[in-house]
């Protein structure tokens, strides 16, 4: 149909012939829509030994390099509360915080060029060495200016690095359990936030000074990710379109800018919700410590409560993965950003005493971070395994953006003469989260017509339930687009 883009039609008569060939009914009751059509031309073993053993390195990658990033709140409370550089102000720190997350994402398209060249080793061995010249060069840092380079530059510059290489690995094992995988692995990120931050804390008070503390993360992420980095095996599906023997430079930029992906709504509608998602949750992981020493909290409060946070999400973004699966990806997808938006305007604007500040930042924590886990399945199903270098390519620069300015933001919406200094950074979290919802009913509209447009073919159905999701397809009215955007499907 005209209206389909080639990165939306499914071939009903190559699917048939293959479920027809494959005789597994488990396989066949998968070709409706649910996936992108290329998955099944290789289909991924969806777990065992060597995928979840990656899955596991990953986690503990994760728990050394986003983990160790979450500790920046203990240390961007300590730069504010203690004028540690000279001239430096709060949007500075702010900045420096802000830059990791930037430069971990908008280097992507450049990192994944490396990655498909050079390969999975070398590509995060580089990043693993940047990360350790970052850290070490910032415990060394004299003035503010250094502290841009180190702390912001190069760690966001290794993250990217190190980010890149780990995001091919997942979906490659996993089809059915993708997200479920990608959910475990973030355990590692919540788990190494909550242990870096009290690590960090700790050195800090005994030595009032950063430097010792970043020697301390950095030694111990550079001996985690090397000793991960050789228990990772990347597996390369059978129709990829960059292998072994065809690595020209040509093809691989090729592969990565393909406006062609780049053009397709549903993934501009996926990349826009992970804007707004992760402006919130920048403002959330990088502000709460503050926010706690301007309700007149001591520091050490302030620590356990991005501690908390992080305990929340390392339990939560597993759960996120499970329930992803069980329900749908985009359903769950849809209740946790809008259990975010209540959290924020229903309970963070109300928290006045400290023990319920601890609740809201641990009940917070689980579900926050949504975009960061489910970004990843999310795109694969739009683009297929072969084109998620493209797509994520795109999708994830412009959370970078997003990720750079929110701090910033944040902080500059700081009032001290209002009772509760953060409550215009608070409204504006609620906002974002709220249009991240808006954002994702049309993407759950087109997913749902994705799978009519196979079901209503479909010769595994009886002709009254193909006539009925038959009709619903072609219903194009706002009554039409309405049924299908609430329609319920495990989607």
């Amino acid at each position: 149909m005209t209206k389909d883009t080639e990165i939306e039609k499914i071939d009903t008569n190559v699917i048939t012939e293959l479920i027809v060939e494959s005789n597994d009914e488990d396989i066949a009751a998968k070709y409706q829509g649910g996936f992108n059509e290329d998955d099944y031309i290789d289909v991924p073993p969806d777990g065992g030994f060597t995928a979840w053993l990656c899955c596991f390195a990953v986690s503990w990658m994760n728990f050394a390099t986003w983990g160790a990033n979450a500790s920046f709140s203990i240390f961007l409370n300590f730069y504010l509360t203690n004028d540690v550089f000279s001239n430096a102000t709060s949007t500075d720190y702010a900045m420096i915080g802000g830059l990791v997350g930037f430069f971990t994402w908008i280097l992507l398209p450049l990192v994944s060029i490396i990655l498909l060249k050079f390969g999975y080793k070398f590509t995060i061995g580089l990043g693993i060495l940047i990360q350790l010249a970052g850290y070490f060069g910032a415990a060394y840092a004299k003035n503010i200016h250094e502290l841009y380079f180190t702390q912001g530059f190069l760690i966001g510059t290794s993250m990217s690095f190190t980010c890149a290489s780990n995001l091919i690995v997942l979906p490659s094992w996993f089809l059915k359990k993708r997200a479920v995988a990608n959910g475990f692995t973030h355990f590692g990120l919540g788990a190494g936030g909550a242990i870096y931050a009290l690590i960090v804390n700790e050195l800090i008070e005994k030595t009032h000074h950063q430097k010792w503390a970043l020697i301390t993360v950095g030694l111990i992420s550079t001996f985690i990710c090397l000793v991960c980095m050789f228990l990772v095996k990347v597996r390369v599906p059978k129709n990829a379109t960059i292998t072994k023997d065809n690595k020209s430079i040509s093809v691989v930029l090729k592969s990565i800018f393909d406006y062609k992906v780049w053009l397709s709504i549903p993934l501009q509608l996926v990349s826009f919700w992970a804007v707004a998602c992760q402006l919130s949750y920048t403002i959330l992981l990088l502000s709460l410590s503050n926010y706690a020493t301007s309700l007149g909290f001591t520091k050490n409060q302030a620590t356990i409560i991005s501690v908390v946070f992080n305990i929340g999400q390392a339990f939560g973004r597993p759960m996120i993965g499970l329930f992803s699966e069980i329900i749908g990806r985009i359903n769950f997808t849809i209740f946790c950003t809008v259990y975010s938006v209540i959290m924020v305007f229903a309970i963070w604007i109300n928290i006045e005493k400290y023990y319920s500040l601890i609740i809201f930042s641990l009940f917070l924590g689980l579900f926050a971070g949504i975009a960061s886990v489910n970004i990843v399945p999310l795109v694969v199903d739009i683009v297929g395994l072969d084109k998620y270098p493209s797509g994520l390519s795109y999708a994830q620069p412009l959370a970078a953006i997003s990720g750079l300015i929110a701090e910033i933001i944040g902080l500059s919406l700081r009032d001290y003469s209002l009772k509760n200094p953060y409550f215009r950074c608070q409204i504006l979290v609620g906002c974002a989260y709220a249009a991240a919802v808006l954002i994702l009913l049309p993407f759950r509209e087109w997913k749902i017509k994705r799978m009519l447009y196979q079901l209503k073919s479909s010769k595994l159905l009886d002709t009254n339930t193909r006539q009925k999701y038959n009709e619903l397809y072609e219903e194009e009215n706002l009554w039409g687009y309405l049924k299908r955007t609430f329609y319920w499907q495990k989607v």
